[in-house]
């Protein structure tokens, strides 16, 4: 028996859901939903919503891809609000992942735009954030960015993106940013780095050791056999960025707990807007 993205057992083939509002921006999400259908042996289901009935062919013309483009896709349309009716959607098609493009704001309540700030928070499925700057390239999972504080809740992501990993043959680099000792998670059950980390060395190659197998055993039963731990220093947004765009990731992988509010989650929505490369989130089920 296979799994899904977001770690659950899978008994049918799992469908990937797709928004497409219009607009040839939103076409930057297909490539990576393709690579990421082909990964997971799952379908793709194109969804337009609008209140305007369109025949088959209005509604290729609106969502701006011809007959060949869509062949073994499945295109839906939908009437509502946009973030509900994709939503919907996707439970209806009990979707493993939905995979929208997120052109980046400056807006503080919504750094994604509001429809895909919406479906992050409504969505009972992972969903894969694709900034419109990568276009219509073909996407290749060959590097997988997992940030990791150490904490149980930055834990849930890493069994179904090493599965992810896995499934590709690609690298899982886990990534641990350093903080000063009062910026710490104080969640308990985490695994920080040494506070003195650059003097003790004697303290770090042991800490690595442990955080390493911590995240080996939580891959279960995904064979890392690419797996490395990178440890930096600084903002862990910004450091998180830094890598990604310097080792050209292909996705960066993160676990969140449904706030999106300006005074929360900072690290995560500074992320989204600034990733040069696909983002997947699982939420952490409270």
């Amino acid at each position: 028996m296979g799994r899904l993205a977001g770690g659950r057992p899978m008994t049918a083939v799992p469908t990937l859901v797709v928004p497409l509002d219009g607009s040839s921006k939103a076409l930057a999400a297909l490539p990576v939903a393709r690579g990421l259908s082909h990964l997971m042996g799952a379908t793709v289901t194109l969804v337009h919503v609008s209140d305007e009935a369109l025949s088959p062919d209005e509604l290729l013309d609106r969502i701006k891809l011809s007959s060949t483009e869509v062949r073994g896709l499945i295109i839906e349309q939908r009437t509502g609000s946009p973030a509900d009716a994709i939503v919907n959607a996707a439970a209806g098609r009990h979707a493993a992942l939905i995979v929208m493009c997120a052109p980046a704001r400056s807006d503080a309540m919504y750094p994604l735009g509001s429809v895909p700030a919406d479906v992050l928070r409504k969505a009972k499925c992972p969903v894969v954030l694709v900034p419109v700057s990568r276009g219509r390239r073909p996407w290749t999972l060959r590097q997988l960015a997992l940030p990791h504080d150490g904490t149980p809740t930055s834990a849930v992501a890493i069994a179904p993106t090493a599965d992810l990993a896995t499934r590709a043959g690609a690298e899982l680099v886990v990534i641990h940013v350093a903080m000063p000792s009062a910026s710490r998670p104080t969640e308990p059950g985490t695994l920080a780095v040494p506070r003195y980390a650059d003097q003790l060395h004697h303290e770090l190659p042991m800490w690595a050791r442990e955080f390493l197998e911590r995240v080996r055993s939580a891959s279960h039963p995904a064979d890392m056999g690419k797996l490395r731990l990178v440890v930096a220093q600084g903002d862990i947004s910004a450091a998180i960025l830094e890598f990604a765009q310097r080792n050209a990731s292909d996705l960066i992988a993160l676990a969140w707990r449904g706030c999106l509010e300006p005074e929360r989650a900072q690290t995560i929505r500074r992320v989204m807007r600034g990733a040069c490369c696909p983002v997947i989130i699982f939420r952490v089920q409270s």
